[in-house]
């Protein structure tokens, strides 16, 4: 048996278990709750893996590898800082809106700023996670395509096509119950990947020492934390993907959302924890030793798909291959069901008054999950940039817009409507203009003034118009203080 036919039938084993998987819980969905959020029908197994899975992706498996062996260390700290993140997240936001999405009876995060900053807030807040997704599919498309071109010889447009129309008829079928225990199987199989590859690459290098040594001879301008990159590159990246992962992954902390439950929540926390500290330490392993193995790559993106071809048998390697597109497939699950319950909840529902627990509303929904689906495959036919670049745009912006307003929003009662409104906007401006001037000034998506990234001068923006404009404009009502920071 020939080495694509085995990667073939492991690789199709794997996604006929997916769509049944889709098919067996969608049973389980009786209303929008149901199909959106599953509210207290979700253990902490997973939602910790739910999280962390949608919050990786194939820039964790594909676009971390690629970049690590260009960029070298001035990107470690931005890698491994990204396995911090639940601890921001959780801690900062988890409990506050587990509480708050009870109180409101939350469906997506577009409620909470409604609720907290006013309706216009509400709608701006969906708008911009709309349009900032499409990116987040785009990239996911394109690790996909070349994965199984590489590895199978299936050509690009035909292998995005079948790749998300698993992850869609699966999403459609079974709403957050099939997103989640997708999320977790993916997430299991994600570690298998890392604990058969790791120690693969680490004999094939000559060990940890022998390693470092040729990575240094082989990119000397990767080889400290202060080479090739400025200095603000390499902090506001450590920053970037560790704390501003609490806005801009949307689509992760909506699991804050799943559960009434204090416990729960905590236990998850230690799920997301393991999880995310096994992938990021394995994938930054592998990324140094990729250059070292695989010395010429045609694009840095398809570094693990090479090394896998060249160093794994076949059935192992379609396991590795199932892990990479696991770790797309959660995110790409998530943000596609994110997406239909905005426009479900937020404008069907809010602004065209939809019967929520009518069959047509979700049936809105199951078309939304169609049409961005479609337009991220467009974007994915002729992608502009390396995958990592592509998912940080959206991710930037999002980061920028949300962090400091919602943050300020859960824990100051002192934020205003006013304030959170121009908070958001100044953030969404600010990182915007910086890409266009990085882009003017350099050329590329991942190269900025100074090397500060956007969404950390977005952010910053963002939290001193916030600051400055609530100062200034009067307290908001009593009604609406008392829904976030009643402790009872």
């Amino acid at each position: 048996m020939s080495s694509v036919v085995t990667y073939i039938i492991v690789i199709a084993v794997y996604f006929v278990a997916m769509l049944a998987i889709g098919v067996l819980v969608g049973r389980r969905v009786k209303s929008e709750s149901d199909y959106f959020i599953a509210r207290d029908q979700l253990n902490a197994p997973v939602i910790g893996f739910s999280f962390s899975a949608t919050q990786m992706s194939g820039s964790t498996y594909l676009g971390t590898v690629g970049t690590l062996r260009t960029v070298g260390y001035p990107f470690v700290p931005g890698a491994l800082s990204s396995a911090a993140a639940p601890w921001f997240c959780y801690i900062l936001l988890g409990d506050r809106m587990r509480k708050i999405g009870a109180r409101l009876s939350s469906v997506t995060l577009g409620d909470v700023f409604e609720a907290r900053y006013g309706k216009t807030a509400g709608l701006y807040a969906t708008i911009v996670m709309l349009i900032c997704s499409i990116p987040t599919i785009a990239g996911q498309l394109k690790a996909a395509g070349g994965a199984f071109e590489v590895l199978l010889g299936i050509p690009y447009i035909s292998a995005i096509l079948l790749f998300g129309g698993i992850v869609l008829v699966y999403t459609i079928l079974g709403g957050m119950f099939a997103v989640a225990w997708t999320d977790l199987i993916q997430g299991v199989i994600m570690m298998l990947g890392v604990f058969i590859m790791v120690p693969v690459a680490l004999n094939a290098c000559g060990g940890f020492t022998a390693m470092n040594e040729s990575f240094t001879a082989l990119n000397p301008a990767g080889a400290s934390l202060t080479s090739g990159q400025p200095l603000m590159w390499v902090i506001s990246g450590f920053i970037v993907w560790g704390f501003f992962q609490i806005g801009g992954q949307p689509a992760a902390t909506t699991r804050f959302l799943t559960t009434s439950d204090d416990k729960t929540m905590k236990n998850a926390l230690v799920y997301s924890i393991i999880f995310e500290s096994i992938i990021f330490l394995g994938v930054s392993i592998l990324g140094f030793a990729s250059i070292t193995m695989i010395p010429e790559v045609a694009s840095t993106d398809m570094t693990l798909p090479m090394m896998i071809g060249e160093y794994l048998p076949p059935i192992i390697g379609g396991v590795i291959l199932a892990a990479a597109l696991g770790a797309m497939m959660s995110t790409v699950d998530s943000v596609l069901l994110m997406t239909s319950s905005l426009v479900v909840n937020d404008i069907a529902v809010k602004r065209f008054g939809k019967d929520p627990t009518a069959k047509s509303t979700l049936n809105i929904g199951r078309i939304t999950i169609a049409v961005i689906a479609v337009l991220g495959f467009l974007i994915a036919m002729d992608p502009p940039d390396a995958i990592l670049w592509i998912l940080t745009t959206g991710f930037s912006v999002m980061a920028a817009t949300f962090t400091f307003p919602l943050l300020l929003g859960l824990w100051w009662p002192g934020a205003t409507k006013a304030g959170g409104m121009a908070g958001m906007i100044s953030g969404t401006v600010m990182s915007i203009v910086w890409y266009v001037l990085g882009y003017v000034l350099y050329g590329s998506l991942s190269q900025w003034i100074g090397g500060i990234w956007p969404a950390v001068i977005g952010a910053i923006v963002s939290l001193i118009v916030c600051i400055v404009v609530s100062k200034a404009t009067p307290k908001d009502d009593e009604k609406t203080l008392e829904l976030f920071f009643n402790e009872d």
